[in-house]
């Protein structure tokens, strides 16, 4: 039997080992059956695709031409002279593109990694000369997976080498660009009021006169040709729909404002209403109605290079921001209409701002107009400057303008009131004053660049600010009128149940993180250099808003919104916990008040912990950054602090130990009381005359302490009674102790005794002892036992000659 059985193990091995091998082989033909290691394979990603079909040669070769292109011009910047600024934010742009590109490819190159090791773990090693040789194919196939494995490193190596050059070029540019715009800024030319700057002017005429007659003929060239044939239909109907998406929003105002007035409470929420979605419709139409002009000029087919189009996308930046100034200002001001007005100005003021409206969104369009100039229209240094210097003359008076045309037309005056200007209107009105003064001086001096981009930037964030105030009313009105208890949202969820108190705090809460967030926005754009550029703005966004760390501390709304939010729901939880502990758990526990207290403290002051902790760790505060409060700490406690720490980790103990518990009668320091609260800091003991005593938990563990009700709940009573020595005590001990058995509150188990204390010279004491249910009744119930004893002594013709209590 023992050799049958040997025979069978035999084969059962050599099936088991001819069985391996074979679902090897079948594995690795349809490996090789697969697409990827076809010699006519396609490019696809699969899930065992060679690395050339992942990540091409081409496509890591036009990655490095692209980054040495970079490099390259770089360095042609960097020796050249009186390079503009564009070209090196341009180089920028590019370097982080090609980084987002190495990027892209690492991570589509990296998951085959864990996969080429795994069909390697498959296959195992080769096996040595001593060892029996395996089959062909699984050599083969080794071969060509390590093979591919080699590949895939090294373009793998070359994608993430590529995106550290183009990381470091983005930054190099970053810094170049930063530089080279300070460099501008700081410019000093030929004063306007010189005879100089005016002969540069003309020296630089004729390049001026090139660079006009150019965008000139482009213009003439593509209007001539709108003018042809069925083009000129195409003309007439952009010209009819621009001018039909211009005029709309003055159409629909009026509607706007009667959907306002029946849906929302006569108040100063249904202006800012009909202001915030007036102004957001000019926008809109303001941007369609370019839009449908350009295509009916060019029908879509302008070149790129072309003069014209540079032109029209430097103007179709400010297109929109003209839409919206006069949308806003008009919805604002309401010249005509004063019940929707949303400023607090006067009519007079309201008429006379009109107009200033108007030429603000002139001075916007304008603005536009002359970045094509400065940038890309080839003219010359001077004649830059005499355009710049010219939007500061146009900037300046409106600047200045605003707030005398608001003082010049104050509000009228109430009955018994008085005018009071607010600070922050009194603030700006001076910050502006002086930003228009210094911007003149400064181009008065030579100094253009310097008072252009400081009135552009105040431009561009005065139609920040007026937005993100358009919309902080709206935000905060609505949440007021509608959201509180009291609103009608509100009031919904107040009949669903919610507390008014909840709800309150919730909105006052959610408004406040709001106008944090409008805050942020509008750093964002004060950084972004007052461009409205999108990307730009958006990527301040983020750094502000999603994070921006500090000596390795993060600030920023996502933080700010995390410390808030953590607390709050960590109270909530705690609350919740501590309910379900109280009304579910201790009562089917023999745990007494004590314990559960203990229990609910010690998991409280745990949970705060935890709390801290996870705030501190979103703020980015780890246990290193933090050696310097400990050493601070620890130098506190050994002077100042030690107190503080001693009853801290007494509390602890206490709460751990429960020597004493809430409800224990204690006496400590000459004081007897009960004790009604215990914290990790202080103990507080509440005394008979209904008054607190704050004891210090060291004081528990360093100091002797009476506890009345530690370990048995019920009380003693006992006093003493003296006797003549002629006292007949056969009689009177048995009277006694009947007498004792009639007061109420007396124990029976055990009964009360009366014995035999002392025999002196000229008495006999005799001391009375029983049990009462809590050590808080013994004061009254002695009482009732020592007239209990005196009137059965007197009945009974017994007399005491003094009593005493002990």
């Amino acid at each position: 039997m023992s050799g049958i059985r040997t025979q069978q193990d035999e084969q059962n091995v050599r099936l088991r080992n001819g069985l391996i091998p074979a679902l090897l082989l079948c594995l690795m033909a349809l490996f090789m059956m697969s697409p990827a290691f076809a010699d006519d394979a396609p490019d696809q990603d699969s899930l065992i695709a060679v690395p050339a079909t992942v990540v091409s040669d081409n496509a890591l070769n036009s990655l490095e031409a692209s980054i040495r292109n970079v490099y390259q011009a770089r360095i042609d910047v960097k020796k050249a002279t009186g390079i503009h600024k564009i070209t090196v934010n341009e180089l920028a742009q590019q370097a982080a593109a090609d980084e987002v590109s190495a990027q892209g490819m690492v991570s589509k190159l990296e998951p085959y990694e864990k996969t080429y090791k795994n069909l390697l773990d498959v296959l195992g090693t080769a096996p040595a000369k001593d060892m029996p040789s395996e089959p062909a194919s699984i050599t083969r196939q080794r071969q060509m997976i390590l093979q591919a494995q080699g590949d895939l490193h090294s373009r793998l190596m070359r994608a993430r080498l590529y995106a550290l050059e183009a990381h470091a070029l983005a930054e190099i540019l970053s810094q170049r660009t930063d530089a080279v715009q300070q460099a501008l800024l700081l410019q000093s030319f030929a004063s306007p009021v010189t005879p100089t700057f005016w002969l540069n002017v003309s020296n630089e005429f004729s390049a001026t006169e090139q660079s006009l007659l150019t965008l000139y003929s482009e213009t003439l060239r593509t209007v001539t040709q709108d003018l042809l044939g069925w083009r000129i239909a195409r003309l007439l109907g952009a010209l009819v729909a621009s001018g039909c998406l211009i005029t709309a929003p003055f159409f629909l105002l009026r509607q706007i404002r009667r959907a306002a007035a029946r849906v929302l409470p006569d108040a100063r929420l249904r202006r800012v209403t009909a202001a915030a979605v007036f102004a957001p419709l000019c926008l809109l139409c303001a941007t369609l109605s370019a839009a449908a002009l350009w295509l009916g000029l060019t029908g879509g087919d302008m070149p790129d290079g072309s003069a014209l189009a540079s032109m029209a996308s430097r103007i179709s930046t400010q297109i929109p921001l003209v839409g919206f100034i006069l949308g806003a200002g008009f919805a604002t001001l309401s010249p005509t209409n004063p019940d929707w007005r949303v400023l607090p100005i006067s009519d007079n003021a309201a008429k006379a701002l009109r107009s200033h409206v108007v030429w603000f969104a002139l001075l916007i369009f304008f603005r536009g107009a002359l970045r094509y100039f400065d940038m890309e229209a080839g003219l010359g240094q001077t004649t830059v400057q005499l355009l710049d210097a010219g939007f500061i003359l146009l900037a300046a008076p409106l600047l200045l303008s605003i707030p005398l045309q608001i003082e010049r037309h104050p509000a009228p005056i109430a009955e018994g009131g008085v005018v009071r200007q607010s600070m922050l209107g009194r603030v700006t009105r001076v910050l502006l004053s002086l930003v228009s003064v210094f911007s003149i001086i400064a181009m008065l001096i030579g100094y253009i660049p310097l008072g252009y981009t400081i009135l552009s930037w105040v431009c561009s964030m005065i139609i920040t600010l007026f937005g993100l105030a358009l919309i902080y009313l709206l935000v905060n009105d609505f949440s007021k009128t509608e959201l509180l208890s009291t609103g009608r949202i509100g009031r919904y969820f107040v009949s669903m149940g919610v507390p008014d108190r909840i709800i309150d705090q919730m909105m006052t809460v959610m408004s406040g993180l709001f106008s944090v967030f409008l805050l942020f926005v509008a750093v964002a754009v004060a950084q972004s250099g007052g461009d409205f550029d999108f990307d730009v703005i958006s990527g301040n966004i983020g750094k502000v808003v999603l994070g921006q760390s500090i000596g390795g501390v993060t600030l920023s709304f996502d933080v700010l919104l995390k410390c808030l939010v953590i607390p709050i729901a960590g109270h909530y939880f705690i609350k919740i916990v501590r309910r379900w502990l109280t009304k579910r758990l201790f009562p089917t526990t023999t745990l007494d008040k004590g314990g559960q207290t203990s229990i609910l403290t010690i998991f409280t002051y745990a949970s705060w912990i935890g709390i801290i902790l996870i705030v501190m760790s979103s703020i980015g505060v780890t246990v290193s950054s933090m050696t310097w409060v400990v050493s601070a700490l620890s130098v506190g406690i050994g002077f100042g602090l030690q107190s503080i720490v001693q009853n801290f980790v007494s509390g602890i103990i206490l709460l751990a130990e429960r020597p004493v518990t809430i409800g224990d009668l204690v006496e400590i320091g000459g004081k007897t009381g009960d004790i009604r609260r215990i914290s990790v800091r202080s103990t507080d003991i509440g005394l008979s005359d209904g008054s607190t005593l704050i004891v210090p938990n060291s004081q528990f563990i360093t100091s002797s302490v009476r506890n009345a009700t530690f370990g048995r709940p019920s009380g003693a009573m006992s006093f003493t009674i003296a006797f003549p020595l002629g006292t007949d005590l056969s009689k009177s001990i048995p009277v006694m102790a009947e007498a004792l058995e009639k007061v109420d509150g007396l124990l029976t188990t055990p009964l009360p005794s009366v014995t035999i204390a002392d025999i002196q010279f000229d008495r006999v004491i005799v001391k009375v002892s029983g049990r009462t249910s809590s050590p808080r009744s013994v004061d009254g119930i002695a009482n009732k036992a020592r007239l209990a004893v005196w009137d059965a002594l007197e009945k009974n013709g017994i007399v005491a000659s003094k009593e005493s209590s002990g």
